[in-house]
């Protein structure tokens, strides 16, 4: 039977990428885009798009709407495939309502699990249990717009939220003293609502990297590393906008640590891990519970993970499939350099050299060439912006 697959998420490159890898399993596809805006996305001019549906902001309910009145097949169970954190939540808290229909990302299929483990100071621990370098840290609990700065504290300090369930990326702050510190958390004092802040030690970071695999909860697939070459600026901070994909060897060790936390938690789906390089140490970074843009340049280097996920939820063997990537290669992430173009964060020079100097693709597909033109399209349309948009400064 053909396996019906939901891919639900943020961002057209991630889901495209996602919607090319299911597709070489068959599957019947349907796609639900959070936080549409006016204009149909470039995804979903895919030929592989049985149907999409759209949900306006973080509108967790109207998801489950959408999965309960257009997605369920009393024939077969559906795979849901959420990309970023909020949509992972979404099913993740709604666990109990799903499982007579479709089959997820899970840790023991106990509802809640997934949201508990983005908790970054859980995962800092098992991350030390397993042999990793983290960053001392410390938490800051803020309530009723009151906190109180603990003991351990040095500066300069890196402040975050210790889980990202709703995104709050301007909160990934450096501090350079306790009046900058103080800065930042009164400002989030400011909304009236319970925040728990971690201020960690702050470490230049001399090389960002990243991994994205597949768990069956028995076995890990890694396939390679993912270094990344310039990262968004803007509202895309923390995304890459280039990389290199490369296999894992001299990476074999922290692999097996990556691996080890994984089966530790008990986590059964698709995940990346980001780390990085600092006074000659690798220090993990963080762990997401779902799979993001990247995964696109592990898929066009032959390894599909996200063809694991769907094969191994329906219980077929996943035994044959590549699982190493064999040689390197350089990727450009399209929609976030055309968005840090458009922000004015690159120029036009640089953003043409991006591509250029990129072997891997994450719009441009010779199978799928629709999403492509549409997306030059788009371009054309940003350009005209932009000039106007100096024009008027």
């Amino acid at each position: 039977m053909t396996p019906k697959v939901v891919i639900i998420g943020i961002g057209f490159s991630s889901r495209l990428g996602m919607i090319r890898a299911v597709a070489e399993t068959g599957a019947e596809i349907d796609v639900i885009v959070v936080g549409h805006g006016r204009f149909k996305p470039v995804d979903c001019y895919s030929k592989y798009i049985h149907r999409y549906y759209y949900v306006k902001g973080n509108d967790g309910e109207k998801i489950i709407q959408i999965l309960q009145d257009y997605c369920i097949d009393p024939n077969r169970k559906g795979i849901l495939i959420p990309i970023n954190d909020f949509a992972a939540t979404v099913v993740d808290q709604n666990i109990n309502i799903l499982k007579k229909h479709f089959l997820f990302p899970h840790i023991q299929g106990r509802q809640g699990a997934v949201t508990e483990w983005m908790n970054k100071e859980k995962q800092k621990n098992v991350a030390k249990k397993v042999g990793l370098d983290v960053a001392n840290s410390v938490n800051v609990n803020i309530k009723d717009g009151l906190y109180q700065l603990p003991e351990g504290i040095y500066y300069p300090c890196f402040t975050k939220t210790r889980a990202y369930t709703k995104g709050y990326k301007f909160t990934l702050q450096r501090c350079d003293d306790e009046a900058a510190l103080r800065k930042v958390l009164d400002r989030l004092a400011g909304w009236n609502r319970p925040l728990s802040i971690m201020v960690e030690d702050y470490k230049e970071i001399e090389t960002e990297y990243a991994v994205v695999g597949f768990s069956d909860g028995k076995e890990v697939v890694i396939p390679g590393i993912l270094e990344i070459l310039l990262m968004a600026k803007g509202e895309d901070k923390g995304v890459a906008c280039q990389g290199r994909i490369m296999p894992k060897n001299g990476y074999e060790k922290l692999v097996e640590k990556f691996k080890q936390m994984i089966l530790e938690i008990g986590f059964v789906g698709l995940f990346d891990i980001d780390f990085y390089l600092s006074e000659g140490r690798y220090f993990f970074g963080e762990i997401n519970l779902r799979i993001g843009g990247s995964a696109t340049a592990v898929l066009k280097m032959g390894v599909n993970l996200p063809a694991m996920f769907v094969k191994s939820s329906l219980g077929v063997p996943i035994e044959g499939m590549e699982k190493e990537v064999k040689t390197s290669s350089i990727y450009v992430n399209e929609r976030i350099c055309s968005d840090n173009w458009y922000g004015g964060y690159l120029t036009t020079k640089e953003m043409k050299d991006l591509s250029r100097l990129s072997h891997i693709s994450f719009v441009s597909d010779r199978d799928d060439p629709k999403p492509e033109k549409v997306f030059r399209r788009k371009l054309k349309v940003m350009g005209v912006k932009r000039i106007i948009k100096k024009y008027l400064k």
